[in-house]
């Protein structure tokens, strides 16, 4: 379908940009006695964006097929709240309802496998078809190898954790899926230099050949904040990580931050996975929100709802969401193109938001 792929591909060079308007981006993981959490900065040109909570038993299709003409079809075993960039099953980050997190972060040294048999998902969509469809970090390990990722511009690499406690560094290194977890996992976490990078810099201090916006510095900068919490058992493990995000490993400006005056780092999130919630805040929206997965009706036939990032809001916004809306969802997709210099027809953007409509529920 000639129309829903040009709109894709849109959607696919608004996440993927390359030189200065690629983003970067910095995630980790912190054990405590009251469970996993995970913390994660979105680093961008732009701030806007919209939080989904997504149902299950939703029956779904990819749009890019296979070199035999395969599609993936799945129907989503989990309900999950995704923060999205571009709109509507373009998860940059998020949990599900089993405890899965997942988290993006851009990696130039990427190198994608070639078309093959198995079937394709883009670097975001990826995202939302392992919360849809794993419970767990060894169910993404495994599903790995079986699918492909692909896009354009600089692609992505990932965080997972779950919600015992397991994390994984996933990436996509000459052509091969690429897992590093237990004894291969020194720190839990990552920014936009290869995993490996990060431990060698804070063991041996070599810096790698690849260094965007200091992100071996990043890391080790959250690997000392990792074991400065452990000997802090009092402090509030949401603000705690709240304040790593915002005062520590905030992203170095780009040349449009210094021009305009504008901060890059755009989102800060915690997810605590263990009582199922989310913490966030945003540049545009600095006071802390935060919202329980469990309050929401996840099952099929429950509308799907969402939400500004940028609500001038504090506290808990469940409340706040509102049922899926095209209009607001096609005004940031084509806001982000003409942001970029894009061009897209509002009949290319409407055709891939009624792709994404056409799912339905499995009952």
């Amino acid at each position: 379908m000639r129309i829903l792929a040009t709109a894709a591909l849109c959607c696919l060079l608004l996440i993927c940009l390359q030189d200065g308007l690629a983003r970067a981006c910095t995630s980790f993981c912190l054990d405590t006695p009251a469970g996993t959490f995970f913390a994660t900065n979105f680093d961008f040109i732009t701030g806007e964006g919209l939080v989904f909570v997504n149902q299950r038993g939703i029956a779904k299709e990819g749009y890019r097929q296979s070199t035999t003409g395969e599609k993936a079809k799945w129907t989503s075993a989990y309900g999950s709240v995704t923060f999205n960039v571009v709109g509507r099953e373009f998860a940059w980050s998020g949990m599900n309802e089993a405890g899965l997190v997942v988290s993006s972060m851009e990696l130039r040294a990427s190198v994608l496998p070639e078309p093959d048999e198995r079937t394709p998902f883009g670097m975001a969509d990826w995202v939302q078809f392992v919360l849809d469809t794993c419970g767990s970090v060894q169910e993404v390990i495994a599903l790995g190898p079986l699918v492909r990722v692909q896009d354009v511009g600089y692609p992505n690499h990932y965080l997972i954790t779950d919600k015992d406690g397991q994390c994984a560094a996933i990436e996509y290194l000459d052509g091969e899926f690429v897992c590093y977890t237990g004894d291969e996992l020194p720190v839990k976490a990552m920014a936009n230099a290869v995993y490996a990078a990060g431990p060698a810099f804070i063991e041996q201090g070599v810096f790698p050949a690849l260094n965007p916006g200091a992100s071996v510095e990043r890391v080790a900068a959250c690997a000392d904040k990792i074991e400065r919490f452990a000997a802090e058992p009092g402090a509030s493990t949401v603000e705690y990580a709240m304040r790593v995000l915002t005062e520590t490993v905030v992203a170095p400006k780009k040349w449009w931050s210094n021009l305009f005056g504008e901060p890059y780092t755009r989102w800060n999130i915690v997810y605590d996975i263990a009582r199922r919630t989310v913490h966030f805040r945003t540049v545009d929206s600095p006071r802390v929100k935060h919202l329980a997965l469990g309050s929401f009706d996840l099952s099929c036939d429950a509308p799907l709802v969402m939400l500004d990032v940028n609500t001038d809001l504090e506290g808990n916004v469940e409340r706040a969401f509102k049922p899926y809306d095209q209009d607001v969802n096609l005004k940031l997709f084509r806001k982000l193109c003409d942001r970029m210099d894009i061009e897209v027809s509002k009949e290319d953007a409407v055709e891939l938001m009624e792709f994404f409509e056409g799912f339905e529920c499995t009952h």
